[in-house]
């Protein structure tokens, strides 16, 4: 049911499948039961008011005690139980039912049932039912993930309205601005040129504030779907796109090795670790990458870090982060938000950026690989 070739609806599907084989019935239905009302949301009934997308009064129905009690609920013939005189016998036309509650975020969402119109010869069992709540936890489980990745999908979008109008607003005056200093810069000399230069020197330092801020806004938030990332390609990648002036740049990966991530943020990751060394490190300060399916490590031969910043990143304190630049917070973001863990060694003879279990991360990521 985690297969990486299936959706999160054949999953589910399979899932329908695998508890009617499981039980030896005919229908297996997974129900949203909000507002009074049954809808049926995944099932292998092809017709009727019980096929995918139809919806029924949920009190008609044998859900509706799973509902009320949030126990599940089990027989093999409804005439030989406590229900024989239940409405939904003649409502459904179901003999045979067991069904669990789903539940979402703590509250329940709908069922996953599976019945049969005609009894079952073996009396429905305990180990039965168990199986059958399992399932509907597991389908719940699924259900959540894809709400949650919804969520986050809505908010990354947010970030991007957010990250689009700061890039309009903040941009295009501090363009103006560095345009027009330039142009003073052509036409002066002496201390006037020193103060231009001051305030040039400003100016640059905004335009590179406001990019940093961008890239928190995109890079802060929680991590959804990830994909295999080839760990050498997305390196060099982010080394072509940094000013390294006459910094050299040393790679030591296995051969194949990829990592589960975001591949935009992995690459941002490594631009800001490199930028980081080439501008503490100084201009022709030596990188060098190593990893494997472990983690993966960049190390520099600079003069190392503040001792305060090291501790910082190691314990994620952003607010002491941040008093070393906004780059290294953007790669305590990219780390934690991928569930990553960091160590950070630094003495007077470089710094090493070690991150680990890169691919421990919870099955769901590797399920929705592919989706």
């Amino acid at each position: 049911m985690t297969a990486t070739d299936l959706s999160a609806e054949e999953r589910i599907r399979k899932a329908i499948d695998v508890g009617r084989e499981y039980l030896g019935v005919d229908n297996g239905v997974l129900s949203y039961t909000g507002d009074g009302r049954y809808e049926v949301v995944e099932t292998n009934i092809q017709s009727g008011p019980y096929a995918r997308r139809g919806v029924v009064d949920l009190d008609g129905t044998w859900c509706r005690h799973v509902v009320e009690s949030g126990e599940p609920l089990g027989f093999a013939d409804a005439r030989d139980s406590e229900y024989r005189d239940d409405d939904a016998l003649e409502t459904t036309g179901l003999h045979c039912y067991v069904g669990a509650a789903v539940d979402i975020d703590g509250e329940t969402y709908g069922t996953l049932c599976f019945s049969d119109a005609e009894p079952r010869n073996d009396p429905i069992t305990e180990s039965e039912r168990d199986f059958v709540a399992v399932l509907a936890e597991w389908v719940g489980s699924e259900l959540e993930r894809q709400k949650h990745y919804a969520e986050l999908r809505e908010q990354n979008e947010r970030l991007d309205e957010f990250a689009g109008i700061v890039a309009h607003d903040l941009r295009n005056p501090l363009s103006g601005a560095i345009g027009f200093t330039e142009l003073a810069q052509d036409h002066v000399s002496g201390q006037a040129a020193e103060f231009l230069d001051r305030v040039r020197g400003a100016l640059d330092r905004m335009e590179s504030m406001i990019a940093e801020c961008l890239m928190l806004a995109k890079e802060g938030t929680d991590v959804g779907e990830r994909t295999r990332v080839d760990l050498d390609g997305v390196v060099r990648n982010a080394w072509d796109t940094v000013r390294t002036r006459d910094a050299t740049l040393s790679v030591d990966i296995a051969t194949g090795t990829t990592v589960l991530a975001d591949e935009m943020r992995l690459q941002r990751l490594f631009e800001n670790l490199f930028r980081n060394c080439v501008e503490h490190g100084g201009p022709d300060v030596a990188v060098t990458v190593t990893g494997d399916e472990g983690g993966f490590a960049v190390a520099d031969d600079g003069p190392g870090l503040p001792t305060d910043v090291e501790h910082a990143l190691t314990a994620a304190d952003a607010e002491n982060i941040k008093s070393f630049g906004l780059g290294l917070l953007v790669v305590q973001r990219v780390i934690s938000g991928h569930g990553w863990d960091l160590a950070v060694d630094s003495d007077d003879e470089g710094t090493r950026f070690a991150v680990s279990d890169v691919n421990a991360a919870e099955p769901v990521h590797e399920a929705l690989a592919a989706d």
